[in-house]
C-alpha cells in the first residue's frame, strides 16, 4: 500500500511537470500493482 501511494505521488508529480512518458509508466505500475493485490485477495476468500 505504501508503495502504491508513493508511486501515485511520483506519477502525479511527473504528469504535472510535463513528463508524460514517465507518468504513463507510473500509471502502468499502479494498474499492475492493483491487479496483483486483487489477485492475492481473490486467492483466499475465507481470509475476509
Amino acid at each position: 500500500m505504501a508503495g502504491q501511494l508513493w508511486a501515485l505521488t511520483v506519477t502525479v508529480n511527473e504528469w504535472m511537470e510535463g513528463n508524460t512518458g514517465t507518468a504513463w509508466w507510473g500509471a502502468g505500475f499502479l494498474v499492475l500493482s492493483f491487479l496483483v493485490v486483487l489477485g492475492l485477495w481473490l486467492l483466499d476468500p475465507k481470509d475476509r
